[in-house]
């Protein structure tokens, strides 16, 4: 499958052959798994920014929170445990109160996960025709990996399964309701809400997933697409069966069309969606529950086609998507 806009990005001018003492899996994964010589450790980084990835008024505690939970997913899409995490942030101005929320939300998260704020820096975001450009976070994570052990996204083989954790395209769904172009019952929007504000890293699934996913990556961009790069780096194809992808009550309640939207192509859930040999179905069923995470058999790996991933109906027709998920670069091709 061709990759557009930020991934080729990634793939034309900063994917080189990894060189020096820390030997990394490479570019493209979801974490950089490096062996030290003393252990293995995944590292992540993510950049985020208010207007961007946040509604230019979102909570400054729920901004605090989902940046740090974002690279934890990544953490936990590698399988590994969090130590330890490095904050770079920059801001128009001093506003001491929006920090305290901010900081608030990170560390709430931060103590969960047992992953410490390790350092960073701080800086002013420039101006431009008189305004500063928006709140932006970027975070680097830590995390410990058993030697020879780590989840990536090149392993899918032909006749593995297809597992989703969770519920897939509530964060979507929150995001059209609070921009008014979709609606959902008033008792139903906390929770939808939620999955938006402060979604939560699948950090022990990851770990319980090890030695027995063949690859995996977080829902971020949106399920076609995040299991789009698995295939893409394990050189396979996949067939989707809709009426198994495990969806919430409050998507449940819309439309069809707007279901395929938001679980297919919605992205930002952070579920992890990963490959497994059938005889690995116990195993990740056991994992499942050992993390208290519900997961879900979707589909199936096959043989490399023209397509890289089929979606379909119980009567066997084809799901068709205007857009297979998010690209911060693709309009502009």
């Amino acid at each position: 499958m061709a990759e557009a806009g930020e991934f080729q990005i990634i793939e034309k001018f900063f994917t080189y052959q990894t060189f020096g003492a820390w030997k990394s899996q490479g570019v493209g994964d979801d974490c950089a798994i490096i062996d030290t010589g003393a252990g293995r450790i995944a590292v992540t980084c993510d950049m985020m920014a208010l207007g961007t990835h946040f509604l230019p008024d979102a909570d400054p505690e729920d901004v605090g929170y989902k940046a740090l939970a974002v690279n934890l997913s990544d953490l936990a899409a590698a399988g590994a445990v969090p130590r330890a995490f490095f904050l770079s942030i920059g801001l128009p101005r001093r506003d001491d109160g929006w920090l305290a929320d901010f900081s608030r939300g990170l560390m709430k998260l931060a103590r969960e996960s047992g992953c410490a704020l390790l350092g960073g820096d701080t800086t002013r975001t420039p101006e431009v025709e008189g305004h500063h450009a928006p709140e932006t976070i970027s975070i680097t994570a830590m995390g410990d990996l058993p030697a020879g052990m780590g989840l990536t996204r090149k392993g899918a083989k032909p006749g593995d399964d297809i597992w989703v954790s969770g519920t897939v395209g509530d964060a979507y769904a929150a995001l059209k309701c609070r921009w008014g172009a979709w609606s959902v019952m008033p008792d139903l929007e906390p929770a939808l809400f939620a999955r938006m504000d402060r979604p939560t890293p699948r950090i022990a699934l990851g770990q319980a997933l090890l030695g027995a996913a063949s690859a995996a990556a977080d829902i971020s961009d949106g399920l076609l697409a995040d299991l789009g790069h698995i295939l893409e780096r394990s050189g396979v194809s996949a067939e989707i069966e809709w009426e198994k992808i495990p969806t919430s009550v409050a998507l449940q309640s819309m439309t069809p069309a707007r279901q395929h939207e938001a679980a297919l192509a919605g992205g930002d859930d952070y579920e992890l969606i990963f490959t497994a040999p059938p005889s690995s179905a116990e195993r990740i069923y056991e994992a499942g529950l050992l993390s208290g995470t519900p997961v879900t058999r979707i589909g199936r790996v096959i043989e490399r086609t023209s397509r890289a991933v089929t979606v379909r109906t119980p009567d066997g027709l084809p799901v068709l998507l205007v857009t297979e998920g998010f690209d911060h670069f693709r309009n502009e091709e």
